[in-house]
């Protein structure tokens, strides 16, 4: 079936007893520069569209870590569809905080204002989702309230990608693994 026939192909289950749904993701995930990857290169497993199957990065380039502690991680973070007069989309949103004010985090402050990423996190059920690889993170808000006792002084940052049109895309964990060690 084409990705763009549109049509059900599957029973629609309300509860799937053997792989529930676990709400949340892991503390630590993966934030990368977008112009880190060969585009070019990315590649999607012929029968699932949304498995990624290869997220090559240019030589010399890295994944980084980007954690989150709490009960919570990266509370705030959700997808969203978004009607159009042709085409629908989604809407990914990211958020975490930033508990580190000094020079070193400075840096990374003004990269995440003025970049574009890609994240990837590991769902509370085992799956690797990743946000940005269609269009793109981008800083949306970045807020730092001296007297917040959520966010310690820290900085709570919201990524958001739009026009995303698959908006659902993962990857299995041996590339996760992979990215990780590079």
């Amino acid at each position: 079936m084409a990705l763009c026939d549109f049509l059900i192909s599957a029973d629609i289950a309300g509860y799937d007893c053997e792989n529930p749904m676990v709400k949340g993701a892991k503390a630590t995930g993966l934030i990368i520069n977008r112009k880190d990857i060969n585009l070019s290169g990315v590649t999607y497993d012929a029968s699932n569209p949304f498995l990624v199957t290869a997220l090559p990065l240019a030589s010399g380039k890295t994944a980084y870590d980007i954690v989150q502690g709490g009960k919570t991680p990266f509370t705030g973070s959700q997808q969203e569809m978004q009607e159009g007069a042709y085409q629908n989309t989604f809407t990914n949103t990211i958020q975490f905080v930033i508990l580190n004010q000094g020079q070193s985090t400075a840096d990374q402050i003004f990269a995440l204002m003025n970049g574009e990423f890609v994240v990837v996190l590991q769902n509370n059920n085992g799956t690797y989702q990743v946000f940005g690889l269609e269009a793109g993170l981008h800083a949306s808000a970045m807020v730092r309230e001296l007297y917040n006792d959520d966010t310690l002084s820290g900085w709570l940052v919201t990524m958001t990608e739009e026009n995303a049109v698959k908006g659902n895309l993962f990857i299995n964990q041996t590339l996760y693994d992979t990215l990780k060690g590079q």
